[in-house]
């Protein structure tokens, strides 16, 4: 924590004083001689209690959190036994496991999930761009937990050679409903530059793309790496946009009582940086997939220095 006095167990423990203050008066002999009076007493008591709620619900309801994810591969998935693996919830599960907190992962559709995270049904998501409209409702780590390239996935007989935003302007494109890649394509997109259709799930892009029912889908590296090399449509290649990257972020929902943790998990994620454990967790992922993978402290690599 940045400040000691704001630590949940140190305000616990000042509302433990003040609760028995009212006992400790009476307790001590000197007290028929302090003008203290019963009423005073009892008002202290529940300034005391008022005090309560705001760190101790949030100690109680953060003993497990609701952590969000969608299909994503290879950030967030389900393997074909079922288990919930990726990148991004291997580093939110080996954080949280340090801050003793249990974790229970929600899977659901990105854009209902982003609702959810809104109105604090769901307390954290493990990977989300950081977007003007979301810092309205979020707090991000301070921390990124990867940083991703542009691409386009295409039909293969479809030439696209690191395509400018201006060279998809005739196209139809595609993308995940709720998915942001940065300000140059949310901006391109917005002042309808760009012809975009919104698509449930990436899944659905890609049979759209293979039936010839689009020109191109908007994703990241990784996930395009990670869905083509399954071989399960042999027509579709990826290339690069020429913009720039993005970092990805874990976020709290502001709404959700947990965002009191936000702290000790930017703090947590520093350490496992500094133990090589979230390089090594990342690698495992991305790297098998062929992707760039760029991991570094906010304050020694901001953002917007992160080359593409």
């Amino acid at each position: 924590m940045k400040n000691k006095r704001n630590h949940p167990e140190f305000l616990f423990q000042i509302q433990a004083a003040v609760l028995l203050l009212p006992r400790l008066c009476y307790a001590l002999p000197v007290y028929r001689f302090i003008p203290i009076t019963r009423t005073f007493l009892i008002i202290v008591a529940c300034a005391g209690s008022l005090m309560w709620p705001a760190t101790s619900s949030a100690q109680q309801v953060c003993r497990n959190i609701n952590v969000g994810y969608s299909y994503y591969p290879p950030f967030s998935y389900q393997d074909a036994n079922g288990l919930v693996k990726g990148a991004s919830v291997e580093v939110a599960k080996r954080a949280f496991n340090q801050m003793k907190v249990d974790v229970t992962l929600v899977q659901m559709p990105w854009a209902r999930l982003l609702r959810e995270a809104q109105d604090g049904s769901i307390d954290f998501i493990a990977a989300a761009y950081r977007t003007p409209d979301r810092l309205a409702w979020a707090t991000y780590s301070d921390v990124p937990i990867g940083y991703e390239r542009i691409v386009v996935i295409h039909d293969s007989h479809t030439r696209f050679d690191e395509p400018t935003l201006n060279d998809l302007r005739r196209k139809k494109g595609l993308l995940r409903r709720g998915d942001s890649h940065g300000p140059e394509v949310d901006q391109a997109i917005a002042k309808n530059i760009l012809t975009v259709d919104e698509i449930p799930e990436i899944e659905v892009g890609l049979r759209m793309l293979d039936a010839g029912r689009a020109d191109y889908l908007l994703t990241s590296d990784a996930v395009a790496r990670d869905m083509l090399r399954q071989h399960l449509y042999p027509d579709l290649s990826f290339s690069r946009v020429k913009v720039a990257g993005e970092a990805l972020y874990a976020l709290f929902s502001q709404q959700s009582p947990c965002v009191a943790l936000a702290d000790q998990f930017n703090q947590t994620i520093r350490n496992l940086h500094r133990q090589d454990l979230m390089p090594t967790l990342l690698v495992q992922y991305l790297k098998s997939v062929g992707s760039p993978l760029v991991v570094e402290l906010a304050s020694q690599s901001p953002t917007q220095d992160l080359g593409n």
